[in-house]
């Protein structure tokens, strides 16, 4: 279990570093960041390193988590949404590509889909 837990750590220190080198030099030029997916990747990795022990047994508590995790995932990604809708809607000034603003929404969905996670393993 805990070689596990050293294999996710590997996985999103290299997935950061990676997404660092790869939208470092757009954000120091202010634009958007295209490959904001490799730091949603870099979360899911620390996430799962901290829930590997909690998932390890399939008893009902680790399901638990999972169901109550997705279902409150849902509400984000629907306020994600609403938000992303609301800011970069037809007569706003701000403008991002159809592939940046669907990488933004599934970076944002995937962060907080595990990140829910985290929280209710620490909850419950």
């Amino acid at each position: 279990m805990k070689n596990k837990q050293l294999v996710f750590y590997i996985l999103g220190t290299i997935l950061f570093i990676y997404a660092l080198v790869l939208n470092l030099p757009s954000i120091l030029d202010f634009e958007f960041p295209n490959a904001i997916m490799a730091f949603g990747l870099a979360i899911m990795a620390f996430c799962l390193a901290y829930l590997t022990p909690h998932f390890a047994e399939k008893d009902e508590r680790a399901q638990k988590i999972r169901e109550r995790a997705i279902y409150m995932s849902y509400f984000w990604g629907m306020g994600f949404l609403l938000v992303l809708l609301i800011v970069f809607n037809p007569l706003s000034t701000f403008e991002l590509a159809a592939f940046q603003l669907l990488s933004l929404f599934i970076a944002l969905y995937l962060s907080i889909v595990f990140l829910n996670m985290v929280y209710y393993a620490r909850k419950y």
